[in-house]
């Protein structure tokens, strides 16, 4: 076989892995091209519980370990929200110009993620080196942690340049259809950072800092991984160095993104307040509340995937101008999740004591945690709502608008239910005040839910009013 016609079968076998999304079986094509992010996002959080069991069960000092790591996922969590926005700016951007089939564009748009991807991560690299400690300090860490906790996340935030490269090439990869190599990645990359976080900390007794240092190692294997398939001369991206700058595209990036990660961001306001209303109920609320959040975790990144592809489907359809068929996908994704968070109630609710077993064997905090089960879990049906309503202005290019109602419809309910309801009608009794807390969550979810529908349906009719 010939050069050329060997060639001709890696691009072609690399092209499969792209998905148009603006033509075909919406239904079929959805739930193919949702179900790796999902899977992707339920490896990341495995993983992620995976360095703790590591760090708690190996280290030497297990509990000075776990707290120092324990110490920064605040901290972290809040500065790397406004990359991750950022991704799905790529996301959208990329996405809407494979859909409008506008190549040039596309690939410098491409170029420009690469490049933008590379600066962010030196840039939080370097953040992260200078302030670590003294962020620490701010938040009050543990004198007895400090020390590790900084060492630990200095670390951490040096990998970010792996971490951030490969969410946004990852983005390029899904605004093309393509969530399959992605979650391949991950789950290598993963693995990988199982072996090497037993190998570093059992054997070698690095403790959080073994931890770390396995982390960021599969963070940069993952990025090597992404800019291959990107890179790649044989490849369909094929993306050259020579062109990597920032064009203007990286405005469009932003106008998307930044609303996004500050959206993420925000939302650490209401949560350090829920938190410290769950302070005044007692430690053993405290342990149900963690343990049962095991549950909610997993419904999350269940809907945090589909909401991804919701995205990526919108903006290739709005790039090719086809609002009848972003219709459809409308009506086919509320439908699929309203009957599979349905479901997921009516399972729940009867056996949430026995889901708690996993977590915990004490009889009130399996008590306790079973009603968060059946006031939040049990509710994820309105929470699925607002967030598809969000996805598809994300796609439409409406992340502003969709961001500061969601900054409304959810931050400012619950912060007005916490200060005003929890704290007025508490009785004493931890049952029923632990209940009226965790009512925020559904009568949050209802109120932003109505304001994205109104939002969405606003913007879409002014897009093309004749196709609604």
């Amino acid at each position: 076989m010939s050069r050329d016609k060997k060639r001709g079968g890696i691009h072609t076998a690399f092209v499969k892995n792209k998905m148009d999304l603006t033509q075909g079986s919406i239904l079929k094509k959805m739930l193919i091209f949702a179900i790796p992010i999902i899977l992707t996002n339920l490896f990341q959080q495995f993983y992620q519980v995976a360095d703790m069991m590591v760090v708690g069960n190996f280290a030497q000092d297990s509990t000075k370990s776990l707290a120092a790591v324990g110490a920064t996922t605040s901290v972290t969590g809040l500065c790397l929200n406004l990359f991750i926005g950022l991704g799905v700016g790529v996301n959208v951007v990329c996405a809407r110009l494979f859909g409008a089939k506008r190549e040039e564009e596309l690939r410098r748009a491409m170029h420009t993620s690469v490049i933008l991807a590379v600066l962010c991560g030196v840039g939080i690299g370097v953040f992260g080196l200078l302030f670590s400690r003294p962020l620490l300090e701010w938040i009050g860490a543990p004198a007895e942690v400090i020390e590790e906790a900084a060492l630990y996340m200095k670390i951490i935030f040096l990998g970010q340049t792996g971490s951030i490269v490969y969410n946004f090439g990852a983005s390029i990869l899904r605004s093309h259809g393509d969530t399959k190599r992605p979650m391949y990645i991950l789950l290598a990359t993963g693995l990988v950072n199982v072996v090497m976080n037993f190998f570093l900390v059992y054997y070698f007794h690095l403790d959080s800092t073994g931890v770390a240092l396995a982390t960021v190692a599969a963070y940069y294997l993952s990025a090597m991984a992404v800019l291959w398939i990107l890179f790649s001369p044989r490849g369909e991206y094929r993306l050259r160095i020579s062109r990597l700058s920032l064009g203007k595209e990286a405005l469009a990036i932003a106008s998307v993104g930044i609303p996004s990660g500050l959206n993420s961001i925000m939302f650490s306001i209401p949560k350090v307040i829920i938190v410290s209303a769950l302070n005044t109920l007692g430690a053993t609320v405290l342990a149900a509340d963690s343990s049962s959040h095991n549950v909610e975790t997993v419904l999350y990144q269940v809907i945090a995937g589909f909401c991804a592809a919701c995205v990526s489907f919108v903006a290739q359809n709005y790039g090719a101008q086809n609002f009848r068929r972003i219709d459809r996908l409308w009506r086919i994704a509320m439908l699929i999740s309203l009957v599979f968070f349905a479901l997921v109630g009516v399972v729940l609710y009867p056996i949430a004591e026995d889901v708690m077993k996993l977590f915990a064997d004490q009889d009130q905090v399996l008590t306790l945690g079973a009603v968060r089960i059946h006031i939040v879990c049990c509710t994820y049906i309105l929470y699925v709502f607002p967030e598809i309503c969000i996805a598809f202005l994300r796609g439409l290019g409406k992340a502003t608008v969709s961001s500061a109602l969601n900054i409304l419809g959810v931050c400012v309910p619950r912060i007005l239910w916490i200060t005003c309801v929890f704290f007025t009608f508490r009785t004493g009794e931890i049952a029923y005040d632990y209940a009226l807390l965790l009512l925020c969550y559904p009568v949050s979810w209802a109120l932003s839910g109505v304001a994205q529908f109104i939002c969405y349906r606003y913007y879409r009719g002014l897009l093309h009013p004749k196709e609604i």
